[in-house]
């Protein structure tokens, strides 16, 4: 699979919230990111 690098602006207290996962979870930030946009575009994808 081929990656594209993408930025984007979180604001503080959900940037705290996902890192709190991802440290509970033992991931990185990125990984819970990804998952994230992958359950959206699961739930949303048909539309």
């Amino acid at each position: 699979m081929v990656t594209e690098n993408y930025s984007m602006r979180l604001d503080a207290e959900r940037r705290r919230k996902l890192q709190s996962i991802a440290t509970k979870q033992d991931r990185d930030l990125a990984y819970i990111i990804r998952k994230a946009i992958d359950e959206y575009i699961e739930r949303h994808g048909d539309e």
